[in-house]
């Protein structure tokens, strides 16, 4: 047991140490001179992508927080009809990336698309009702995309704790909405929180979805100084104050979860579903219908159109290529951070001291920081270090590899620590007193315990390395395209017919891999 706990400690002190120094580039920027540029970002650009930045992370938390909420306590409060079929599919938006759902619902609602000519065609049209406002636009991208991360982390929570208090309310005679309101709501408030604050991130570190809409962001602000101003010393800054935002999202995060007391029923008996009828049962099914068809139904109906007649106009040994580099990026990334996760999760587990809280905290913190942020606080860390060693480090594909794995290494090892937790140390101590050693024990008894664990952490890792697009985009080598650049591409190029083959793949991908997490997580019927 000592040999790997000094192996896990060396490793975990020397990767925390690697994502410390990446992190210092931006905090020391604001300790030497501005350039003349930083003082015009500071009085005329910076109020404006703050306050807009803050209301679109504020009204999707509000939108998305809604439909997460309310969805989870419907499907599993009540039982209705294709019930089975509306909870599974509710998942699925996870998988559409919020800069491809922008491009069909900006073309849905154009001039062109479907609602206007729709309307047109039966006389109904007044120009004055499609002068969208692209901010209200990406919140409700946003909303539609993320709403899951709320869904799924509230309807878990109320799965397992919800039915003593349920059942005693009807007893009591309390209606649907105040037990909703009472009991689901406060009951669920730590596990909807941490959903609210995972659409935040999402939110902040997203740069397809807010150029393409042209809503001016902190992603905007830091890629523009960034390429065309050629300021690194703005891009920086701004990178900077994203952090303090971050952070300061993650510390209100702890203490309203902190803050939130929960009593848990001693003995947990499942709930029973009360079977609505008449109008209620109409308007529930209506409602899921037309979240779906929103949601899901209108990007996928509109995607394969547009595949369909583009599909003879793609090259498909370009997309071949493309299909290759996202399938190898993600996996490399995947398997590494699942063997990382590991190593920390296992250290963390055996060392309760102050550092292996600090080590904990750290790898966690990436998930937390930018895409956008990342990738230039990859690039400076590595050009500081090419100076300092006289080494070619910037070239190739191990700073973007590098780069993703301390951007979504604390989703991977999230998972891996609650499995960890939840199998103790109690099954390797047996094993011990049987004659093997603790790293026998480890890989034959604790690794197969493991399983489900490890696939979630691979199954959401790997979905989010090939939607990701600001840190792809700015840290690939030269002509390195993966499916979602190459969406991008076409979407800059105005040619959005021809993304949807590439668009097809990420999301179809992405279903796949998010299958196994659905049934390990739907375990009630």
């Amino acid at each position: 047991m000592k040999k790997a706990a000094t192996f896990s400690f060396i490793f975990s002190t020397i990767w925390i140490v690697s994502i410390l120094f990446v992190l210092s580039e931006s905090f020391a920027r604001f300790f030497m001179v501005a350039s003349d540029t930083w003082q015009h970002v500071v009085s005329v650009t910076l109020p404006n992508i703050t306050s807009t930045t803050l209301i679109l992370v504020g009204g999707t938390m509000l939108i998305s927080g809604i439909l997460g909420v309310s969805s989870a306590y419907f499907v599993v409060t009540f039982e209705f009809k294709f019930r089975r079929w509306i909870r599974f599919l509710l998942y699925l938006p996870l998988a559409i990336p919020p800069y491809i759902f922008a491009y069909v619902l900006t073309y849905f609602i154009g001039y062109t698309g479907w609602l206007q000519t729709t309307l047109r065609s039966f006389n109904i049209f007044e120009p004055q009702w499609f002068e969208w406002n692209s901010l209200f636009i990406a919140m409700m991208v946003f909303s539609l995309t993320l709403y899951p991360y709320v869904y799924i982390s509230t309807k878990s929570f109320l799965e397992k704790f919800m039915g003593n208090y349920v059942e005693t309310a009807r007893t009591l005679g309390s209606r649907s909405t105040g037990i909703f309101f009472k009991i689901a709501l406060p009951l669920a408030m730590s596990a909807f929180i941490g959903g609210m604050v995972l659409v935040a991130l999402e939110v902040l570190g997203d740069y397809g979805t807010v150029v393409y809409l042209n809503v001016p962001t902190f992603s905007i602000a830091i890629f523009r100084s960034w390429f065309a101003l050629r300021d690194f010393d703005s891009a920086l800054r701004l990178s900077g104050i994203l952090l303090i935002i971050v952070f300061v999202i993650l510390i209100i995060e702890h203490f309203l979860r902190k803050n939130t007391k929960q009593v848990m029923p001693a003995n947990i008996r499942p709930l029973k579903r009360k079977q609505l009828k008449g109008f209620k049962h109409i308007a529930l099914v209506t409602y899921f219908i037309t979240l779906l068809f929103v949601a899901l139904g209108l990007p996928l109906l509109h995607l394969i159109s547009w595949a369909m007649q583009t599909f003879n106009r793609i090259y498909w040994n370009d997309f071949g290529s493309q299909l290759f580099n996202t399938m190898f990026l993600g996996l490399v990334v995947t398997f590494s951070i699942v063997i990382i996760g590991f190593v920390i999760g296992n250290y963390t587990r055996l060392k309760h001291s102050p550092w292996s809280i600090v080590v904990s905290k750290i790898t966690l913190l990436g998930y937390s920081i930018p895409g956008s942020v990342m990738a230039i606080l990859v690039l400076f860390a590595f050009i500081t270090l090419s100076r300092q060693f006289n080494l070619a480090l910037t070239a190739g594909l191990g700073m973007l590899i590098y780069g993703l794995i301390i951007r979504y290494l604390g989703l991977g090892y999230q998972n891996i620590e609650w499995g960890f937790k939840k199998i103790g140390l109690k099954n390797n101590e047996i094993s011990q007193t049987l004659g093997k050693t603790y790293l026998q024990g480890l890989f034959q008894i604790e690794v197969p315990l493991l399983k489900s664990s490890f696939l979630a952490a691979f199954a959401l890792v790997f979905i989010d390395v090939i939607k990701e697009l600001p840190l792809t985009l700015n840290l690939r080598p030269f002509n390195y395209h993966t499916l979602a650049t190459q969406v991008y591409q076409y979407a800059g190029d105005e040619r959005l017919f021809e993304a949807a083959i590439p668009s097809l793949a990420i999301i179809l991908i992405s279903m796949v891999f998010l299958y196994p997490v659905i049934v390990s997580v739907n375990k009630e019927d």
